[in-house]
């Protein structure tokens, strides 16, 4: 119940008073409890029945609450009747229902057309076949009176259309979930059996090139899988491709997706983020000031989850390019943003998002010099993390402990902390060559005997970082660090961003 009145704004609630106004005094009983609620900072029942002691509908608190749940979502069913397509379709098929009930069908038909004529400007194949369905009853209704077996055998070829289409967004609705299963549990394909297992999921013959596809949303879904399928398997040139390729879909068939905003804001967010990655730093901002642009030419509705949406991909991708480009003071000014998105949106912002968000923190932090305060925000993340959580950012969190503990001279820490750290990945089988080339170098630094055998580790350590980042299956290691620039730092004593930045030029001149 508060979670719901939280989420209304200021004019659904408005529109709620309104709509249970009409009642009697059971309503303004609802009224009083509704206000109650969307008072309180966090819910706490204790309070609303010592509050209402006395009242007769706290006697039957369980049921009172039931309807004034219901009596809310009525009122927002009602307030947004018309904000999306389905929503339309769903009333213009309600109105047919009530015509019909009546026996009025030429009306009923008159309606359904309009429904029709919706869903397929919008290509909304399941209420598609809600129309369709009502359609044949009122064929039977008239006797199938100006029908002949022809049209009778084009509503059949109609019906098979709509299910291949219906299937083919099926099939490739199955192949993204179980992409994005693994890329979540999992992270970026790392190992041969994930490489392996995503080969597997693009040898769907509706993947390749080429493909006829019978609906905008197979279209999206085809370039959707391909993007997140090169960007796990490290490729990401082809990961860009496909994701322009989806941007320029989405820009031509706005109708097809016109309740679905996100999809738009997530295809330029990824286009952005893979941009940089290429070495296409311009680009790359330009497609941000493009997103947020976004909800103004797309015409998006204001509320709490396009709030969430932008606070979230803006700020965790601005974050990411800056400190990509070595850009550490611009990167720390965004942290009081960070802050502040994180308070507002502590109830709805994912686990995931918020633990990048605060690990990207911790690495500005730690850019700029900052160890002390690099190393609350981690420890705050990694109090909160599960201990069965494989994520790539938890266990990057772990490593980015390990080298807090090595740079701010915590070495009796340290060395409990990097037992604990291999225990995990041995644990959780997480055999990824980088995670163990620095944990070794961690145990050898800790052993090292001067300054010249830690020099002579550390140059040992970047040669091989090298190497290992030419591997697209270990380059996912720079969304979170740059090795090489750090080794570099403490072979040559410049600051870490300086070291980030001349990388990132090189990096730019090649791409």
């Amino acid at each position: 119940m508060h979670r719901l009145i939280s989420s209304m704004s200021p004019a659904e609630k408005r529109y709620y008073k309104l709509h249970i106004a009409r009642y009697g005094q059971e309503h303004g009983n609802q009224e009083l409890l509704f206000n109650a609620i969307a008072d309180m900072e966090r819910y706490d029942e204790g309070a609303l029945i010592d509050r209402f002691q006395g009242e007769p509908f706290i006697r039957h608190f369980a049921i009172t609450k039931r309807r004034l749940y219901e009596a809310i979502l009525h009122s927002l069913e009602a307030f947004h009747a018309e904000s999306s397509v389905d929503a339309r379709v769903h009333r213009h098929l309600h109105q047919v229902e009530i015509l019909h009930q009546r026996a009025l069908y030429a009306d009923a038909r008159k309606v359904l057309q309009s429904a029709r004529r919706l869903a397929l400007q919008h290509e909304r194949q399941p209420v598609l076949g809600a129309v369709r369905e009502w359609e044949r009853r009122l064929m039977e209704c008239r006797n199938y009176n100006g029908i002949d077996e022809t049209g009778i055998d084009a509503i059949a070829a109609e019906d098979d259309s709509a299910r291949r289409s219906q299937s083919e967004v099926d099939r490739l609705w199955s192949i993204k979930s179980k992409l994005f299963l693994r890329i979540y549990h999992q992270g970026a394909a790392r190992e041969s059996e994930s490489t392996a297992h995503i080969q597997e999921l693009l040898s769907e013959p509706l993947l390749q090139d080429g493909a006829t596809l019978l609906s905008a949303r197979a279209r999206f879904l085809h370039h959707h899988i391909r993007a997140a399928a090169a960007f796990a398997l490290g490729m990401n040139h082809e990961c860009r491709t496909q994701l322009i390729a989806n941007a320029a879909l989405l820009e031509r068939e706005r109708a097809a997706f016109k309740d679905e905003p996100n999809l738009i804001l997530g295809v330029i967010s990824n286009l952005a983020y893979v941009t940089a990655q290429c070495g296409h730093y311009e680009a790359a901002f330009a497609l941000l000031k493009r997103f947020r642009s976004l909800p103004s030419q797309w015409g998006m509705p204001e509320n709490d989850d396009l709030d969430l949406k932008l606070f979230a991909t803006t700020t965790s991708l601005e974050l990411s390019m800056h400190l990509r480009l070595g850009e550490a003071a611009k990167a720390v000014e965004l942290i009081p943003l960070v802050e502040r998105g994180l308070r507002d949106h502590a109830q709805r912002l994912g686990p995931v998002r918020r633990a990048i968000l605060q690990y990207e923190c911790a690495y500005a932090l730690y850019c700029s010099g900052q160890l002390e305060k690099s190393l609350r925000w981690i420890n705050e993340l990694l109090n909160a993390t599960r201990h069965d959580d494989l994520s790539d950012v938890s266990c990057f969190t772990r490593l980015m402990h390990l080298l807090l503990l090595y740079d701010s001279g915590k070495h009796e820490l340290l060395a409990y902390a990097l037992r604990n750290t291999e225990r995990f990945m041995k644990l959780h089988g997480r055999k990824h060559r980088f995670e163990l080339r620095f944990l070794r170098l961690i145990a050898q630094l800790t052993q090292a005997r001067g300054a010249d055998d830690a020099r002579a580790k550390l140059t040992a350590f970047r040669d091989d970082a090298l190497a290992l980042l030419d591997d697209p299956m270990e380059r996912g290691v720079l969304d979170y660090m740059d090795p090489v620039a750090w080794a570099e730092s403490r072979l040559t004593g410049l600051p870490f961003a300086d070291c980030i930045r001349e990388r990132a030029k090189r990096m730019g001149r090649a791409a």
